[in-house]
Formats: structure tokens, sequence, C-alpha cells
């Protein structure tokens, strides 16, 4: 079974397989810190499940708005041109908390946050 454990204080996210360490990746978290309040845009904490996997099919580097592709690739000329766009790239795993009350309905529910482990221009290739 595969689990994954986010470090905050590292900016790391760990992938287990059982209890195996197989992967670590260098991340960011949100640049409000941490919490779960509904419009904080902070990074929830607790546990959580992947409630929805997008952009399977789609190539490396696809660009997202709103969870569908654009039709865009990421490059750096395309970066240029808007300088200012919150990239999500390559995939979105969106995340749904697990404890009622903490990171799950009412004002600290994760997916009504649209809150995603997703692909940003610091792990795109180009």
């Amino acid at each position: 079974m595969i689990h994954l454990e986010i470090i905050i204080s590292r900016q790391q996210l760990h992938v287990f397989d059982h209890k195996s360490l197989r992967h670590t990746y260098n991340i960011s978290t949100a640049k409000n810190g941490v919490g779960e309040e509904k419009g904080s845009e902070k990074t929830p904490r607790g546990k959580h499940i992947i409630r929805a996997k997008i952009g399977q099919d789609c190539p490396l580097n696809t660009v997202f708005k709103g969870r569908r592709p654009t039709g865009e690739i990421y490059t750096s000329d395309l970066k240029l041109q808007y300088p200012e766009r919150d990239w999500i790239l390559t995939r979105i795993l969106w995340l749904s908390g697990q404890e009622i009350g903490k990171n799950r309905l009412g004002q600290q529910d994760t997916m009504q946050r649209y809150i995603y482990i997703h692909g940003t221009t610091r792990s795109a290739t180009n």
C-alpha cells in the first residue's frame, strides 16, 4: 500500500510502499503557512486521502486551470508571457480530509478548499 507523508518543516514529501521509504521529493507548501480554515490559503494538516487523480493521460508539463487542461504545455516562453499565472502543471492529486472537525466538513473541509498536490514550474523540465 502506498502512503504519502508531508514534512512541512523540511518541505519534503515522502513516499512509502508498505512501511519502506521509497522516494523523497522536495515540495513547496502554501506561502501563508499551515492551517485548515476556508479562505486562509494555508496548507492543511492531518490525514487525507487522494479523492481524485486528474491528468493521467496528459503530456508532461500540461497546464491546468480549474482542474482542466488548457491545451498549453508549459515552457519558459509561456512563463514570460504570463508571469503572474499560478502554474498548476502535469498532474493534480485532489485531497480530501479524513478528520471531521479538523480537515473535513464545515469551515475546514480540505476538498472544498480545492487543496491539491500538483506539479509546478520548479518541477517542469524544459
